[in-house]
């Protein structure tokens, strides 16, 4: 009897455990199914995603060599508008020269006309010019020569009044003439447009002066080749000292 009862369970079990199967294989199909189409819509999420990617880096990629071609043909442009600048004005340029050399040609054929007519031959003009030229170098290596000269003796004589004593004055060059470049009030110095290629010396002492009358007297500080600074001698004002005003030696 007690057999038969555990029969009966198990065979009550069996049908319980058949009939849950039953019921859950769908379920697991079901799930398999849904988690297949899951899997299949995630790799085709990444798979858009990697081709979203790359069609992006490419556009990125586009995008800068576009911006290569286009910032290499501005420069190509700039540099073709600047040459063809540069070509116009040295067109012009040899167009002038032109004009100055048919204008120096029909002068030159009326000059030979006119010594024609007075029994000269071209040979001798030729001859005559060519030592015209030859005068005129030599004049400028003269007058190159004596600036030399002029420069290195403004050097000895700046360097003689420097041994003479504290109280004597700077020698310069005789002549010198100049403006007034700029003017500070505040500290009192001014700035000239004549420097050391014009005689000019530190300590030195130039004249100011404005429509023939003296303005006042500045003392040279300090040197460049074609300008100067000097300080304002307050003891010599006659006026405020303005731009434009004279210097001179």
């Amino acid at each position: 009897m007690l057999r038969a009862g555990l029969i009966l369970v198990i065979l009550l079990g069996l049908g319980a455990l058949g009939i849950a199967q039953l019921q859950v294989a769908p379920k697991i199909s079901t799930l398999e199914s849904d988690l297949s189409a899951a899997n299949d819509a995630r790799y085709s999420a990444e798979e858009a995603q990697r081709q979203a990617e790359t069609a992006q880096r490419n556009a990125e990629e586009e995008a800068e060599t576009l911006r290569g071609d286009l910032t290499d043909a501005n420069d190509k442009l700039k540099g073709a508008m600047q040459f063809g600048a540069m070509q116009k004005a040295r067109g012009d340029e040899l167009d002038s020269e032109l004009t100055s050399t048919k204008s120096e040609l029909i002068e030159a054929q009326r000059d030979i006309q006119a010594w024609e007519g007075l029994g000269v031959t071209p040979q001798f003009v030729i001859t005559m010019k060519d030592r015209l030229n030859d005068a005129h170098e030599e004049i400028a290596a003269i007058t190159s020569e004596k600036e030399v000269l002029i420069r290195q003796l403004d050097q000895i004589k700046y360097e003689l009044s420097r041994f003479v004593g504290p109280n004597q004055k700077v020698v310069m060059r005789d002549g010198i003439e100049g403006s007034i470049l700029s003017v500070d009030t505040d500290w009192g110095f001014v700035v000239i447009n004549v420097g050391e290629q014009d005689g000019v010396r530190e300590n030195g002492e130039l004249m100011v002066s404005r429509g023939g009358k003296l303005v006042g007297k500045v003392q040279i500080s300090s040197v460049e080749n074609d300008r100067s600074v000097a300080n304002v001698l307050p003891g010599w004002l006659q006026a405020d000292i303005k731009v434009g005003d004279e210097v001179l030696y």
